[in-house]
């Protein structure tokens, strides 16, 4: 008999019932070949002394295994695998699978995408990430009561179905209220479309602006993440510098005298990764440029609502561009990371276009979640959320750059940014970022090894170094260690 102890695990405490816990783990025994077709599993009776469980249990599960047709249930002789399923190996892993290549699998050839870098994890709360919330200020529990009461309402309705692709629309008649209040965007529900976050925004975004040869100016220093997506979809990358006032536009009327520019991608408030805000002087001439040149301009407003200054500069989507901008942002800066709702807003004929889009990579969000942002903008929690986490991340901010000079002093260079969560600092070239970076994580302190941010062939040696996910304890602790590092 198999050692079903060692092979099942049953966990008391999940919330899954113990009699589908048990059906799942007997359903993985039979998929990887270790219980064969024709094979007798153990009576109900033996199942139940073995784990410890109720007889009635042990029953439920097999009954719930023939209902699924793995196993067939003979009166007075037990229950049986059934023998129309393949014999199947367990699986041995190839070595070139071990080292997570994807070149052979059982001889067949897949594609590998070794120009993509994968997604960082980051150690929640401590450390420099790449400007994070913390996500312990984020109205948890108004959210948590808000999506079980959505879901229960979304099904009492029988509206757990399918939707059109443009994402829940009291969330988008709330998102049109907010941004036309907020940032002078004059837009209708007609003109926006909720996505998974702005990854998801800036993707569809792309995709319909970009084809392969397209030239695609960004800056020197840009989001690494916009520039493998405009690549990948056959992008070609023009890069000019970026200063204290944002982007260089007068390089893009160079450019644009002498070849044909498709789009320009933007972070225009907090410029990623120098956090530097494009200025108004600039944004006008960017927005002429692009009717006279007839390119589009990719806005990615990523952290709008943290500026700790004067009043934050309106986006380029608020101008007269006609339908020259494509605008976009989410709620993983306002509430978490986790929570996947962005939004993409955009000239009316292209929003409804963009369904079509999605839906070969992404049938639409989660309804729920979105309805229930949509309610905390209603009731007011997500701006007195803004209001108490703004408060918060200006004191932090204040605190981090402060304690840089006077612990670091003439070491480090960067200007104190007039919003965002990070701070973009330059390290004397006496100092390895690269070789800082290992030694900070080997403490359990994240920190950049700064290869993110390097253009083509430079090295600038600077790191992006997130203060808001850390309380003022945390930041003393983790600029102190890193004090401690630099001979």
């Amino acid at each position: 008999m198999l050692p079903y102890q060692n092979l099942i695990h049953l966990d008391r405490k999940a919330a899954t019932p113990i009699y589908l816990q048990l059906t799942n783990e007997l359903v993985k025994l039979i998929q990887n070949g270790q219980l064969s077709p024709s094979a007798k599993l153990p009576s109900s009776r033996m199942f139940a002394q073995l784990f410890q469980l109720n007889r009635n249990t042990v029953t439920k599960s097999l009954e719930e295994l023939e209902a699924l047709g793995w196993v067939i249930i003979q009166p007075k002789k037990g229950a049986f695998v059934v023998d129309t399923f393949p014999i199947i190996r367990p699986n041995k892993w190839s070595k070139a699978t071990d080292k997570n290549e994807l070149a052979t699998i059982n001889d067949f050839n897949f594609y590998d995408f070794p120009n993509l870098k994968r997604p960082r994890a980051f150690q929640p709360n401590f450390g420099f990430d790449d400007g994070l919330p913390d996500v312990r200020l984020a109205p948890i529990d108004e959210l948590a009561r808000g999506y079980a009461r959505n879901v229960r309402q979304l099904a009492f309705e029988n509206d757990l179905s399918y939707q059109e692709g443009f994402g829940n629309l009291a969330l988008r008649q709330q998102l049109v209220k907010m941004l036309n209040e907020t940032r002078g965007l004059n837009i209708k529900v007609t003109n926006i479309l909720i996505t998974r976050g702005t990854i998801m925004a800036i993707h569809l975004a792309a995709a319909a602006s970009i084809r392969k040869g397209d030239k695609i100016i960004i800056g020197e220093t840009n989001y690494q993440t916009a520039n493998m997506m405009v690549e990948h979809l056959g992008g070609e990358l023009i890069r000019i510098p970026v200063d204290a006032q944002g982007i260089e536009v007068a390089k893009i009327r160079e450019i644009c005298e002498e070849q044909t520019v498709r789009a320009i991608y933007v972070t225009s408030h907090h410029h990623h990764p120098t956090t530097v805000t494009l200025s108004p002087e600039r944004r006008l001439q960017l927005l002429e440029m692009a009717k006279q040149y007839n390119f589009v301009i990719l806005e990615d407003d990523y952290d709008y609502d943290f500026h700790f200054g004067n009043s934050p500069v309106l986006p380029l989507a608020s101008g007269d561009v006609k339908d020259r901008v494509l605008y976009f942002g989410s709620f993983s800066k306002i509430i978490a990371p986790a929570f996947r709702v962005g939004y993409l807003v955009g000239p009316a004929r292209l929003i409804r276009e963009l369904p079509r889009l999605r839906r070969t990579f992404d049938r639409q969000g989660d309804t729920g979640l979105e309805k229930t942002i949509a309610d905390l903008l209603i009731d007011g929690t997500i701006r007195r959320h803004l209001k108490k986490s703004w408060r918060h991340y200006k004191e932090r901010r204040d605190f981090f750059c402060d304690l840089l000079k006077q612990e670091l002093g003439d070491l480090v260079a960067f200007q104190k940014p007039t919003g965002g969560m990070a701070v973009w600092v330059k390290f004397d070239e006496r100092i390895k970022v690269a070789q800082l970076s290992k030694q900070l994580q080997q403490k359990g302190i994240f920190f950049s090894d700064g290869s993110n941010y390097n253009p083509p062939n430079q090295e600038l040696n600077s790191v992006r170094m997130g203060f808001a996910a850390m309380n003022l304890e945390e930041i003393e602790r983790c600029v102190l260690t890193l004090k401690e590092l630099i001979p």
